[in-house]
C-alpha cells in the first residue's frame, strides 16, 4: 500500500490546543490523585506541566491541587 505510511509524529498529525492539553493533564491527575495530600497534588502538577512545557501561573496550579486533593478518591487514585 503506497502513501500508507506514518511519516511523522502521531502527535503531530492533530492540532490540540493549549487548553485541550493543560485539561487533559488535569483530568490525568484528577484521576490519579483524587483525595490525596494537596500538597503531594501540588508537587505531581508542577512537574507535569512542566514536563510538557505548560506555562501555568501559581495561583492557578495551587488552586487545581486545592480542588483535586478534595475530590473522592477512586480505584486509581487509592493506589
Amino acid at each position: 500500500m503506497t502513501g500508507d505510511t506514518q511519516d511523522e509524529p502521531i502527535q503531530a498529525q492533530h492540532s490540540t490546543t493549549e487548553d485541550d492539553k493543560v485539561a487533559g493533564i488535569l483530568l490525568q491527575q484528577e484521576a490519579d490523585l483524587a483525595g490525596h495530600d494537596e500538597a503531594r497534588v501540588l508537587v505531581a502538577l508542577r512537574q507535569r506541566f512542566a514536563d510538557g512545557g505548560h506555562e501555568v501561573s501559581e495561583e492557578a496550579l495551587r488552586e487545581h491541587a486545592r480542588r483535586i486533593a478534595g475530590l473522592e478518591s477512586n480505584d486509581f487514585s487509592k493506589e
